[in-house]
């Protein structure tokens, strides 16, 4: 089976997960104020757990930073892309914040670790890609630029400390811990069959299965009904942005660095994701237009349902 149909596949599968999981919500057998507590769960106990096995299966190589190079520029470029069409188009400041936030880094916790996961099954040399690619080359710089983008172009204005809270609370994560102790223990020459070592490990693995259905709850407890009128131009810039111009100046620096197969083909998936869900609520702390981001996320997620396994088909 080609990784294209393996996408594909992936694709369709996380909606019908979703699916599955707003008819629990329809019937209130899952409640939206359950969504703090899936996300904490998500975020402070399973996804350290998975990044902490992926990277310390096997030692970090140099040219993985290239990817997280790459997955980098091609956020700083969409980003300042997004900003010059937002001059050009004479949008007012808060709204050319939330086409930045918005057109920028994707969504690579919520959905890239389960499309790379069932699309390279079996794979650990390309989940521990992803894991760099979405921990330092996306979720570090949005907790640096992100905040930045909403307090300079937002009208709420912070206090020094709290400007730098979301900078700082990145780094006090159990996502960070986990990633420096993972390449750490990469590093360690020890026997991983060892009868004290293996239920550790399986541990580990069943935690990982719990990924997908747990990235499929907080989504669908956090979908909203939303109305594009007023925004359709932005929408589209953003999502050709976001999805479109992103994995194209990915794909190019893949082939610039003669980047393997495989790492292309993670490098043009992260690249093609929806908007990360942090740029609203960055947007809401200092008033950047948090209706017109939120509203450009949720279009975003759903138009992915098409543009991820299109734009993976033409350049994966």
């Amino acid at each position: 089976m080609t990784v294209s149909l393996q996408v594909f596949e992936t694709v369709f599968a996380f909606i019908i997960v979703i699916l599955l999981c707003l008819v629990l919500r329809k019937f209130s057998i899952i409640k939206e104020e359950d969504g703090k507590v899936f996300s904490n769960l998500l975020t402070k106990a399973v996804l350290p757990a998975v990044i902490f096995l992926q990277l310390s299966a096997t030692p970090i190589r140099t040219n993985q930073f290239l990817l997280v190079f790459a997955v980098f520029v091609a956020g700083v470029l969409s980003m300042l892309l997004a900003w010059s069409l937002g001059r050009i188009m004479k949008l007012s400041r808060a709204k050319t914040g939330a086409l930045m936030l918005t057109s920028s880094f994707g969504a690579s916790a919520l959905f890239g670790y389960p499309f790379i996961a069932f699309s390279f099954q079996n794979n650990p040399e390309a989940m521990a890609d992803a894991v760099l690619l979405s921990e330092l080359g996306v979720g570090l710089p949005m907790f640096i630029l992100g905040p930045a983008v909403a307090m300079h172009f937002g009208d709420k204005i912070e206090q020094s400390g709290i400007k730098r809270a979301p900078f700082w609370v990145y780094f006090r994560s159990p996502i960070f811990a986990s990633i420096v102790l993972g390449m750490a223990f990469s590093f360690i020459p020890f026997d991983r069959s060892h009868s004290y070592i293996v239920p550790f490990f399986e541990a580990l693995k069943m935690i990982n299965g719990a990924l997908a259905i747990l990235a499929c709850l907080v989504l669908s407890l956090n979908l909203k009904m939303i109305s594009l009128k007023g925004i359709i131009p932005l929408f589209i810039i953003s999502a050709l942005i976001q999805m479109g111009f992103q994995p194209l100046i990915a794909h190019a620096q893949a082939i610039t660095y003669n980047l393997s197969t495989l790492q292309t083909q993670v490098l043009v998936l992260i690249c093609s994701l929806p908007s990360a869900v942090l740029g609203p609520v960055f947007a809401k702390q200092h008033d950047c237009a948090p209706d017109t981001a939120s509203a450009l996320v949720m279009a975003h997620i759903v138009l992915s349902i098409v543009m991820v396994p299109a734009v993976f088909y033409l350049l994966g």
